[in-house]
């Protein structure tokens, strides 16, 4: 049984006992509908309503009077956030149905221009990596491999430039910030100053790091202290069990390994020692180098990391194929690792692996939507400053490599106004207002790869928008609008 069907029996097994979780109110007919949409859902919460009514023959308002009890079943709502093999869709539907977002909602669908509500920083220009299915790294003819660099826009961000921008954003209410990028942010000295400046004008931003954990080596207790005093969530990117593996996808001598974990031990040791909160984790990307994820987890528990995740790699174009595991879905190990996961046996370390990761070759998603547009640039969702205030819609199309084979055509403006703070904001909000045909323009077919967790986010929102033209209000959804699981494993707190 593939790990996919396992957890359509799980969620018939938890809903079995239909006498529990029934709300004595509801009679047994609606109950049975209630259980059908329930378990449509839960294979594809991202599913329209529009579909479902058509193929249950209900009524709009019928519909919408079954969500009314579905989203106040905890039974139901328990089994899409733990044990949908599409966790992550679930978590974005809650964190967009929250009762506060649902004015935006409506305004982003009416075609208004919404604030951004989180912004990603590429400070570094170079990256001491080379991972083989980077898109910001390519072979040349010799077979050496390089990084692809940014486009020279002037003179790069300084470290006073950076807070102005900053201070942009805190002053329209944004609280969600990450620090990332093509390069490597530990290389830059922007990033802990960047850190530090976001912690001390807001205690209640989200920030979050993402970085391959080798360090600059001046790095010592007083940076990691820093990191886990301003940050809420620190993800290393470590892909890999064992040092061959790490070197041979890496492009490092295989001695940077330890190194890594060494960077990792050190800052679980500041948290530990000032009494951080700061949710540290790591991610390992499934390629064709990958044997031992169970290894690679249990290394990761026992130094004391609070959760991993498991991804698929996405590269540019879909090339670089040859670095891409083969389908685990159907293979015996990998769905014994998913029991193991389930089980807990990797507690209290949370794991995720990610949604394609656990879906069959075979398995047909023929109601699975296409989003008509790009809703993580429209929204705002992961706007992404580069290294010389460049405006990027997202993360990915920041990334030099997507840049080099859109021939640069992603950048949706340039931030250049730094005499004072005043100006700076007029110059960003005439960019972002000017900006929204283009942002509504683009789509996936557009751009030279989507992460996951953007596609993800992409068909999330864009279920909301096809309800919504159906005539079901955010507040209507089945789902409830409240902070999930995976959010809290993340250290997120809206």
């Amino acid at each position: 049984m593939s790990s996919f069907d396992k957890a359509i029996s799980r969620f018939g097994a938890a809903l079995s006992e239909s006498g529990r979780a029934k709300p004595q109110e509801v009679s047994e007919r609606d109950w049975v509908l209630v259980l059908r949409l329930a378990e449509q859902l839960f294979l594809n919460p991202t599913r329209t309503s529009e579909d479902l009514a058509g193929e249950l023959q209900l009524a709009r308002q019928e519909l919408i009077r079954l969500y009314g009890i579905m989203k106040n079943v905890r039974e139901i709502q328990d089994a899409w956030t733990f044990e949908s093999p599409l966790r992550r869709r679930i978590s974005f539907l809650r964190r967009e149905l929250l009762p506060e977002n649902a004015p935006l909602l409506i305004s982003l669908f009416q075609g208004d221009v919404c604030p951004p509500n989180q912004v990603e920083f590429h400070p570094a220009l170079h990256c001491n990596l080379r991972c083989r299915a980077c898109p910001n790294c390519q072979p040349d003819s010799n077979g050496d491999w390089h990084f692809i660099g940014y486009p020279e826009l002037g003179e790069p961000l300084t470290a006073d430039r950076l807070r102005l921008i900053q201070d942009v954003f805190l002053d329209m209410g944004v609280e969600s910030y990450s620090f990332g990028g093509g390069g490597e942010p530990s290389l830059s000295d922007l990033t802990l100053s960047g850190i530090a400046h976001l912690r001390e004008r807001s205690r209640n931003a989200e920030i979050s790091l993402y970085t391959n954990g080798i360090f600059p080596g001046s790095w010592g207790q007083a940076e990691c202290e820093i990191l886990v005093r301003g940050l809420n969530k620190i993800r290393f990117s470590i892909d890999a069990a064992n040092a061959w593996e790490w070197s041979q996808y890496k492009g490092r001598r295989s001695e940077l390994f330890e190194t890594l974990w060494e960077n990792i031990e050190r800052v679980v040791a500041a948290k530990r020692r000032v009494g951080s909160p700061t949710r540290i984790g790591a991610s390992c990307l499934v390629s064709s180098y990958t044997s031992s994820l169970e290894a690679f987890l249990e290394r990761a528990r026992n130094t004391g990391l609070d959760f991993c995740d498991i991804k698929e790699i996405e590269t540019c174009y879909g090339e670089k194929s040859e670095y891409k595991a083969a389908n685990l879905a159907d293979d015996p190990s990998f769905v014994e690792l998913l029991d193991k996961i389930r089980s807990g046996f990797f507690s209290p370390l949370d794991v995720v692996v990610d949604d394609n990761l656990q879906r069959p070759n075979d398995r047909s998603m023929a109601q699975d939507l296409s989003p008509t547009r790009c809703w993580v640039s429209i929204r705002g969702r992961m706007l992404t400053i580069g290294p010389y205030g460049e405006l990027h819609p997202c993360s990915d199309a920041a990334n030099p490599g997507s840049q080099y084979r859109r021939s640069h055509k992603d950048a949706i403006g340039h931030l250049t106004k730094f005499e004072n703070l005043d100006e700076l904001k007029g110059e960003f909000a005439t960019v972002w207002s000017n900006s929204l045909a283009r942002r509504t323009a683009l789509s996936r077919s557009a751009c030279a790869y989507c992460v996951p967790s953007h596609n993800n986010y992409n068909l999330a929102v864009e279920k909301l928008y096809q309800d919504w033209q159906y005539g079901i209000m955010p507040a209507e959804q089945p789902f409830a609008g409240v902070q999930d699981h995976y959010q809290v494993s993340r250290g997120l707190k809206r």
